[in-house]
């Protein structure tokens, strides 16, 4: 008798279903990873911009004071000629974030005799042209890992704008430079053209008034800039946010330099009226510290009157924080 010898194997039809159902594993498993993976950015942000809040009461405890907003008034310039400053908070922080030598460079280059320009306009990462000192350095936490357009410090070839970040300080509910105070230097938030603010100025409670706050950048055109969250030139209140807008709002920033994409939109250039709100790539909302350097998250879908009552630091409101 002849015996037949069988092969055991799949059939077409029971490999088809196998691989059907691995796809449908691994499309139920990719949206979990993809979760735990933003919950570990989003955390990082939040640690992120707690050190920013961290650094701000250390700058206060130094010289009992918050820095500037920044060193120009909105749009414009406070001196003629070559010596005018558009250095903002960030640099003043620069000695609580361990970056004493990157200070200390860049002071002594804006004490020098004759007196510098804030920023000298330089071909990107070309060693034999001028450049304010460290401009270029890249400080991670400033960096929010969840801001898909990664780390900007490469600009507009010839005209080198340095080293952007994602975290902003907060001046209020309103435009930057609004009808009634075109220069924006004195507005309802802790922060704007030379401010300086105290923990005194925030009557309104250092747990109900928004502080630090978190921007995605934009990458610039191979002619035009977008200024969102630039930290070496600041000129329209790039380095600062608003709440006249809630979080991700569709309605564009407004300034001189933006280019606008579908998560980062902007309105038509404008020197007036100037607005920057606050965006993230975080779910459903973005992270914020307040002014005793607690962390929020706070959402989309905020009550616009409560946000803009969370970010004046002396006008009275009573409102809680909706997370």
């Amino acid at each position: 008798m002849v015996k037949h010898r069988y092969r055991f194997a799949f059939t077409l039809v029971e490999l088809l279903v196998v691989i059907a159902i691995i796809g449908i594993l691994v499309g139920l498993l990719l949206p979990a990873v993809q979760a735990a993976r933003e919950a570990a950015r989003r955390m990082q942000c939040m640690n992120s911009i707690r050190q920013v809040g961290l650094a701000l009461h250390n700058h206060h405890d130094t010289f009992r004071r918050f820095p500037y907003g920044q060193y120009n008034n909105i749009a414009t310039n406070v001196a003629a000629g070559p010596a005018w400053n558009r250095a903002c908070w960030f640099h003043d922080l620069l000695p609580f974030v361990e970056q004493s030598n990157l200070y200390n460079a860049f002071k002594s280059y804006m004490e020098s005799t004759p007196l510098k320009p804030h920023i000298i306009f330089a071909v990107n990462n070309n060693g034999n042209l001028p450049s304010s000192p460290g401009r270029n350095t890249v400080i991670p936490f400033f960096v929010c890992p969840s801001d898909d357009q990664g780390i900007k410090n490469q600009t507009v070839a010839g005209n080198e704008q340095g080293f952007h970040g994602n975290y902003v300080l907060c001046a209020g509910s309103t435009y930057f430079n609004p009808t009634t105070n075109l220069t924006g230097d004195n507005l309802n938030g802790m922060f704007y053209p030379f401010s300086k603010n105290t923990f005194g100025s925030v009557t309104d409670g250092s747990s109900h008034t928004l502080m630090v706050g978190e921007i995605l950048v934009q990458t610039d055109t191979a002619t035009a800039h977008d200024l969102r969250g630039r930290y070496w030139n600041t000129w329209q209140g790039n380095v600062l946010f608003s709440t006249l807008n809630p979080p991700n709002t569709l309605v564009g920033d407004r300034s001189n330099y933006c280019n606008p994409s579908i998560k980062r939109p902007c309105q038509a250039l404008t020197a007036t009226t100037t607005v920057q709100s606050v965006r993230s790539n975080h779910t459903g909302g973005a992270v914020f510290a307040m002014a005793d350097d607690s962390t929020r998250f706070v959402s989309n879908s905020v009550n616009l009157v409560t946000y803009q009552s969370l970010s004046t630091r002396a006008l009275g409101e009573v409102a809680a924080i909706e997370e």
